[in-house]
Formats: structure tokens, C-alpha cells, sequence
């Protein structure tokens, strides 16, 4: 009975009336695509573990700003070399024409190819370096500055400074029909012209109220033509910055506020009218993106003072908008900016802070692979900065973060 059995299951299979084992159906294509969809959901549930925030005010503004209710949504980098873009250019600190290859741009970059536009034409202080010609070298877009100096710390550092009649001009990719210039205003200020094409605007930063102004600019023409500032008479005259756009495009404005060498304490600084943290509220961004403590690891700075610089940060940030934590990447041998144990205690306070206020958190140093990693694949200069593979591998995360 067992063989007469068998053999009409082999003739039942012949005539195609018995199904195969599903087992024996796999397809190896199919396995490929199996485990590839298994590696990205990985991906994306670390991605999301990384997130820990849902950056409410942040989206509020995108969909606003979808919706035509805003023309723009802001987003701020308070940071150091590593968000100025140091490692990604050339020379002795790797940072002649690195304003292109930074995090923030390549942020901006990543942004406008999902289909979201930015506002990128700007510039913010002299970002530390320690010439006008560094600062020119960094971003060529800037010309000019004849007899300029650092002034007083605002955005992006020392403001650009004259006494003289020597203007300072920077050069749109686009063109523009609007500019904000962000000026210290104050007693003995001087009277400032804002010049593009024909058309020239005059303002008086001479005042009895000290304060960090944004001066909006319109003018009657939109073309790439240089806008330039000069000095005309009165005292001094300190700009901290620059946005040119086109007002008929609605879009996210990035703001690169780093300076490079600086500790946590120099972006928390309230000290003036002006000064860092109190220019970054009068900017009101819809989300700050903070990368700091690589040179608090380096120089000794405590723990509970670095700690309490961030929150300070944080929570002027917070008032007008979400936040995104940054664990700073690092390569080269423990204890090269912090021995290993050290930077784990480090950054398990830095995911407390992101938790307890509600930011988001990302892990640059997981993401080019650690110590070994950074350096073997090629994304550090030098042991501490990233190149711009480095920047764009960081900012791809942020892309992901800022454009759901």
C-alpha cells in the first residue's frame, strides 16, 4: 500500500496537481530583497531611536510654510570648527573654501534635492578666523573689506568692523530682491549704505538702545548684481551678517552662526545686547541645530559648566523652537579630545539634556564609524574635523530629521 501511495503522489506532482513545499519556492532574488528591506528597517528603527523628539514646532512651521501661512521656517547652527566647516577646505586650519562643504550647507544641499528650497546667500561674522583675508578665503562670496577688522561678538563671532569708507561686498548665486543686514546698533555707532545695482538704502546705527537689529531691504530690481556695504560717517560701523533671497520663492533659511576654536560658554554668552545667545533669540529659529564640547573635552572645561552652557542655549531656543543635539565624531587614538571612557560619560549626559528638554539626538561619531572609522574611510583631516564626505555623511541624518 506504502509504494502504490508513493507513486501516485509522484504522478499527482508530474501532472503539476501537488504543491511544492513553500520552502523550497524561495526565490533567491526575493531572499536579496528580504534582507535588504530587514537591513533598512534596522536602519530606520536606529534612525528613530536616534530622533527621540518629535520637533513639533519645527514641523508646525514646515506645514505652514507648505501651506503658503509663512514664507520662510529658520533653522540655526550655533557651533564650532566642526559646524564652520574646518576639514572640509584647504591650508594650514582646512578652511579656505570650506563655507561650501560645511554641514549646514551640505544640509541645504540635501534639502533642496528632496524638493524643499533654501536660503543660503548669507554670511555671519568673521567665524574666528584670525584675518579678513581667512575670512574671504572661506567664502570667496565676500570681496572687498579693505581696512575691515573684527568688532564686537555676535553672530558667527567678531562682527566685520570700519571706521572707514572701504566697502565690504558679498556676491549672490541668484538673484535677489531681498536682503537682511544684522547690525549692532548703539550709542556712537556711524550711518551705513546698503548698495545693489543702482538702488541704495541708508541706514543709521547710531541709537540710545543697544541691540542686535535685523533691517530688512527690498529692492525694486531682482538680479545676481554684488551687494555692498559702506561705511558714510559717524563712528564705527559692526555688521554681524547678511541673508539676500528671492521673495518669490518661499523657503527654509540656514543660518551658520559657528566660530571656530570656541568652548560652549562663548555661544551661551549673554553678556551684551548683542552677544551670542541673546542675537540667536532676537533670531527666533524654528530649530537649532548645536554641535559643541569638542574643544571643552580638549581644553578642561567641567562637565556641569558644559552641561549648564547648553541648557542655557537650549532653552533660548526653545521659545521659539525645537532643538537637535549633536554628538561631535572624533578620530585618532583614545585620549585624543577626551579618553573613550570619558567621552561615554559625555555623551550619556548630552542624550540626558536631549531627553529632558525634548530635543532631538544624533550620534555623528556613530555615524562615520567611531575613532577607526573616521579615520580608515577617510572622513577626518586631521583626527578632529570632518572632510566634506564627513560633513555630508552627518548631514544626511539631519535631512532626514528636518524634512518629514
Amino acid at each position: 500500500m506504502r509504494g502504490i501511495f508513493m507513486r501516485a503522489l509522484l504522478a499527482l506532482a508530474a501532472l503539476g496537481m501537488l504543491a511544492t513545499p513553500v520552502a523550497a519556492q524561495v526565490d533567491p532574488a526575493a531572499r536579496g530583497l528580504a534582507v535588504r528591506t530587514q537591513q533598512q528597517t534596522v536602519t530606520l528603527a536606529r534612525e528613530a531611536s536616534m530622533q527621540g523628539a518629535s520637533l513639533t514646532k519645527w514641523r508646525t512651521c514646515r506645514a505652514k510654510l507648505r501651506l503658503a501661512l509663512v514664507s520662510t521656517c529658520k533653522i540655526a547652527f550655533p557651533g564650532d570648527s566642526k559646524t564652520f566647516g574646518a576639514g572640509a577646505g584647504t591650508g594650514t586650519k582646512f578652511t579656505t573654501n570650506a563655507f561650501g562643504f560645511s554641514r549646514p550647507s551640505r544640509l541645504a544641499v540635501l534639502l533642496g534635492q528632496s524638493g524643499l528650497p533654501t536660503r543660503t546667500n548669507s554670511w555671519f561674522g568673521t567665524g574666528g578666523m584670525s584675518s579678513i583675508a581667512d575670512v574671504l578665503a572661506y567664502d570667496p562670496r565676500r570681496s572687498g573689506f579693505s581696512g575691515w577688522s573684527g568688532g564686537v561678538v555676535s553672530l558667527g563671532g567678531p562682527s566685520l568692523a570700519t571706521g572707514n569708507t572701504n566697502p565690504g561686498t558679498f556676491q549672490p548665486s541668484v538673484p535677489v530682491d531681498r536682503a537682511s543686514i544684522f547690525y549692532v546698533q548703539r550709542p556712537g555707532e556711524g550711518i551705513f549704505t546698503v548698495t545693489k545695482g543702482s538702488e541704495t538704502f541708508t541706514i543709521n546705527a547710531q541709537s540710545a538702545t543697544n541691540a542686535i537689529i535685523r533691517s530688512e531691504i527690498n529692492f525694486a530690481t531682482k538680479d545676481a548684481s554684488p551687494i555692498s556695504i559702506t561705511r558714510t560717517s559717524g563712528g564705527y560701523v559692526e555688521i554681524a551678517g547678511m541673508i539676500a533671497w528671492d521673495s518669490a520663492v518661499p523657503g527654509i533659511e540656514i543660518s551658520n552662526f559657528a566660530v571656530y576654536g570656541v568652548v560652549s560658554g562663548y555661544q551661551a554668552d549673554t553678556t551684551t545686547a548683542w552677544a551670542p545667545l541673546n542675537a540667536l533669540a532676537a533670531y527666533a529659529p524654528d530649530l537649532t541645530i548645536i554641535n559643541l564640547w569638542t574643544n571643552n573635552l580638549n581644553t578642561g572645561v567641567p562637565l556641569a559648566t558644559s552641561v549648564a552652557d547648553l541648557q542655557a542655549i537650549i532653552t533660548k531656543a526653545k521659545v521659539t523652537g525645537d532643538c537637535i543635539l549633536e554628538w561631535p565624531s572624533i578620530g585618532g587614538t583614545s585620549p585624543s579630545y577626551g579618553a573613550d571612557a570619558t567621552r561615554t560619560q559625555w555623551k550619556s549626559a548630552l542624550v540626558t539634556l536631549a531627553a529632558s528638554n525634548g530635543c532631538a539626538f544624533q550620534d555623528d561619531e556613530a555615524l562615520l564609524g567611531g575613532r577607526v572609522g573616521a579615520v580608515s574611510n577617510g572622513l577626518t583631516a586631521d583626527g578632529v574635523h570632518e572632510t566634506g564626505p564627513g560633513y555630508d555623511i552627518e548631514a544626511q541624518t539631519l535631512q532626514r530629521y528636518t524634512a518629514q
